[in-house]
């Protein structure tokens, strides 16, 4: 049975991740470092509130088996570039550099679909730096996920996916051939394909990248 440090617990996917990892026998310990505690009691659950500007002072989370990092945000909430540069790029390389200290088996985080630090979307371009640099640490295993316009309820309203989602649902016939692969998923598709991941053992290359189609079947099939 394993343990496991989740980050990012109170957004959209990672409180799926939460739920999933507290319902998994495989797991005998799940800590979710917090800005501020979740409505969320179990037996299992460790929750640690912590200040993200100084993780260093809580490294001891580290000591898991698995790091599971679902942290991100927007340009519009974070109110800068540099404000979300400094959560989606430099706070996850911290703290995948944390992960690689205390030798976690799996490191397991989100990225975007279309991700590339060329990109000309200053968003795809952050996710796409933060790959490279993740791959330049050598973790045991990252796995990076590349969900397209994720589904599902939000604490936050965005008005701008809000209108994309329902566009994609009344029109989701379109999204066949070359256009499958972008078509957007519920949040739970992208946390059940994480859990499978991470209890695959036969999936433990030192860096993978997990596109948006393989991020469906894999979260069907759990």
């Amino acid at each position: 049975m394993k343990s496991v440090l989740l980050l990012g617990a109170s957004g959209l996917t990672g409180r799926h991740c939460l739920q999933l990892l507290l319902d998994n026998d495989n797991y005998r310990k799940v800590i979710i470092a917090v800005r501020a505690p979740l409505p969320v009691v179990n037996k299992k659950l460790t929750q640690v509130v912590v200040n993200f500007d100084d993780i260093n002072s809580n490294e001891d989370l580290f000591a898991v088996d698995e790091v599971f990092c679902c942290l991100g945000t927007t340009i519009k909430k974070a109110g800068s570039r540099t404000a979300f540069t400094n959560i989606d790029h430099d706070l996850v390389i911290h703290i995948a550099k944390l992960a690689k200290k205390h030798a976690v088996n799996k490191f397991l985080v989100i990225s975007a679909l279309g991700a590339n630090p060329k990109s000309n979307s200053f968003y795809n371009q952050i996710k796409g730096k933060m790959e490279c640099a993740l791959k330049t640490l050598n973790l045991n295993a990252t796995f990076v996920f590349r969900p397209s316009l994720l589904l599902g309820d939000r604490k936050e309203f965005r008005r701008l996916e809000h209108i994309t989602a329902l566009f994609c649902k009344v029109f989701s016939f379109m999204f066949i051939g070359p256009l499958k692969a972008v078509k957007p998923i519920e949040a739970s598709v992208l946390a059940n394909a994480m859990i499978t991941v991470a209890n695959n053992e036969s999936l433990n290359k030192s860096f993978q990248v997990i596109e948006n189609q393989a991020i469906k079947e894999l979260g069907i099939t759990q």
